[in-house]
């Protein structure tokens, strides 16, 4: 196994999920949730996140999924969140990765169209303990959780990505 330690993102304007991985274990994933505000304060907020983390895991890889290009507001403030992201990363002296959310489901899933329940499920039979996530009572919880699960999925694919 590699004794790297992994901080997985994914970026969001509401909720952004992460998974950290040292020496090939899931030790800490999660979603935070960024405050409502001007395009301006999520980026601030965003930041202090990421920052955050960086500094209470002291990862030397990071790996962000890239944002797809839509041709919306949200859109643009996702493209400028990931390259922010991955610019802090770089000056943290991190190795940085960006993951297309297609690569990884094809690298989970064996099919890069998957949806995120299955994404998710597949997931779970790598790592049974995050099963707890995967139904919930309420269909925005499991959207929230989602986050979680893109997050962790990065991950995985960094990992085996740093021990071929």
């Amino acid at each position: 196994m590699s004794n790297k330690k992994i901080l997985a993102i994914d970026p969001g304007t509401k909720n952004m999920g992460f998974a950290f991985f040292d020496r090939g274990e899931l030790v800490y994933y999660g979603v935070s949730v960024i405050k409502d505000g001007t395009p301006t304060e999520k980026l601030k907020e965003g930041r202090k996140v990421i920052l955050r983390l960086i500094k209470d895991f002291k990862p030397n890889v990071l790996a962000v999924e890239k944002a797809f290009f839509g041709n919306n507001k949200t859109a643009a403030i996702m493209n400028v969140f990931v390259s922010e992201i991955m610019s802090i990363g770089k000056r943290k002296g991190l190795k940085v990765i960006g993951y297309a959310p297609k690569t990884v489901r094809k690298f989970i899933c064996g099919n890069g169209w998957a949806d995120k329940k299955t994404l998710s499920e597949v997931i779970v039979s790598k790592i049974p303990e995050l099963k707890v996530y995967l139904t919930q009572d309420r269909a925005w919880k499991e959207r929230f959780h989602q986050n979680m699960f893109d997050a962790v999925g990065l991950g995985l694919m960094a990992l085996s990505d740093m021990n071929k």
